[in-house]
């Protein structure tokens, strides 16, 4: 099979690749034009938001990078509910601060609600999120980014609780406006449609954790419709309702976990996915994205990642669809593909414990895969093996590793653009590729 089979078209500058000359795109592991995210990144850009980055006046403690060692937290504004600084209330400081200012909270609970009024600000608690809390007192939605605040909005280091509002965000609110979150826990709101409730907003998501929220049938843990989405050890549970992330805009998913028992993982309508080194379950699908019933135009990509689903693992329709060193499975099928582009390819992946590991009503490159306990490996499409022998997961479906005896190993798409970080040939599954850590 010549390389130019597997040809992708260029990535939206959300997804900035680098193609191969006649070959697979391969891409810059990864900027996003946000702030990028990516920990694993090998470009020479100066970041300034993320672990590893160089600003002096960061407040993540143990910073390596920063000359002379540990930098202490710097801030124009203390606020402490206990009387030990400029204010006692969150607000308060918000309405005296400036755009630009710095906003430290000393370890409290804030019994409050804030809104950042227009104002580009970072506040941050000075010892984490597992020492301050910002608790809504189920009165609304605790935290308000709703009049176009712009880079430079920065929430870290918190937990939000007790947020309520039953028709859009209990805990956050970002409406045409930039927000990072950084080291930030959404747990115990209640009555939510969504949790986090993001409309045309540009949000960066570092080490954020939704966890024990009372999410209503129908809702989401994040609702996101329209502008962009970056997260980078995400980790997020739909409780009671149907989807772990619902998003209708561009996104990029870095070390993710999303979980929904009762429905969906991710459920992308008319975006773009990026999803990388991340794990997405749901009980009826890990992943359903779809777009417009017309010529595909979005695209997904999933690399180094584990999605499994109850029903299927995932779900693609009207799309272009990229696949490499991932693992599927689902009872119906791992992956179903459904009118996708005839440019979609599927490579270095294992698909399993499915009536049917890949499903698809037109021809796609599906090359050097496992498959592994399918009642078919494919229904509607031809696949060139390369593994159909038991892989030797440590323990399905929890840990999708391998040890050297594996078939999977040196097993997968032998393409130099491909191998392993080790400068190895390709192994299939989690561990392969450039992507793999």
């Amino acid at each position: 099979m010549s390389r130019g089979t597997l040809a992708a078209s260029a990535l939206l500058p959300l997804f900035l690749v680098a193609c191969e000359p006649g070959g697979i795109t391969v891409g810059d592991k990864a900027d996003t034009g946000i702030g990028d995210t990516d920990p694993g990144d090998t470009d020479t850009d100066t970041d300034v938001d993320d672990t590893g980055d160089t600003d002096p006046d960061d407040t993540d403690t143990g910073d390596t990078d920063d000359t002379g060692g540990p930098i202490l937290p710097t801030y124009d504004w203390l606020v402490d509910c206990n009387g030990g600084g400029d204010f006692t209330t969150i607000q308060a400081a918000i309405e005296a601060a400036t755009s630009g200012d710095r906003i430290a909270l000393a370890p409290c609970e804030y019994h409050e609600r804030i809104d950042y009024i227009s104002k580009y600000l970072d506040i941050y608690g000075l010892e984490g999120s597992a020492n301050t809390t910002i608790d809504g007192d189920y009165t609304g939605t605790v935290v308000n980014v709703e009049n176009a605040e712009s880079d430079g909005t920065r929430l870290a280091g918190v937990s939000i609780e007790d947020g309520i509002d039953g028709t859009q965000g209990s805990a956050l609110e970002v409406y045409y406006a930039s927000l990072k979150l950084e080291d930030v826990v959404f747990a115990g709101n209640g009555e939510s449609f969504a949790v986090a409730h993001l409309n045309v907003a540009w949000v960066d998501m570092v080490d954020v954790v939704f966890e024990d929220n009372d999410i209503v049938a129908g809702g989401q843990a994040i609702f996101a419709d329209g502008g962009i989405l970056t997260a980078t050890g995400l980790r997020a549970d739909c409780g009671a309702g149907d989807y772990a992330l619902w998003q209708h805009t561009a996104t990029l998913l870095l070390d993710t976990e999303l979980t929904c028992d009762a429905g969906y993982g991710l459920l992308s309508y008319h975006g773009e996915i990026q999803v990388k080194r991340s794990r997405i379950e749901g009980g009826i699908a890990g992943i359903y994205a779809y777009d417009e019933e017309d010529t595909p135009s979005e695209r997904a990509y999933v690399y180094n990642s584990a999605i499994g689903g109850g029903v299927e693992g995932a779900r693609f329709e009207y799309m272009s669809v990229y696949v490499a060193n991932s693992v599927f499975w689902g009872a119906d099928a791992g992956l179903a593909l459904l009118a996708n582009s005839t440019t979609s390819w599927m490579i270095s992946s294992v698909f399993t414990g499915s009536a049917c590991g890949i499903s698809a009503d037109v021809a796609h490159t599906a090359s050097h895969n496992a498959f592994w306990g399918n009642t078919a490996d494919t229904c509607g499409l031809t696949a060139t093996s390369s593994v159909t022998s038991d892989p030797g997961f440590a323990s399905f479906p929890d840990d999708l590793s391998v040890d050297a005896s594996s078939p999977l190993v040196n097993a997968g798409y032998p393409d130099a653009a491909w191998d392993d970080v080790d400068g190895t040939r390709n192994d299939i599954g989690l561990g392969g590729g450039r992507w793999a850590e």
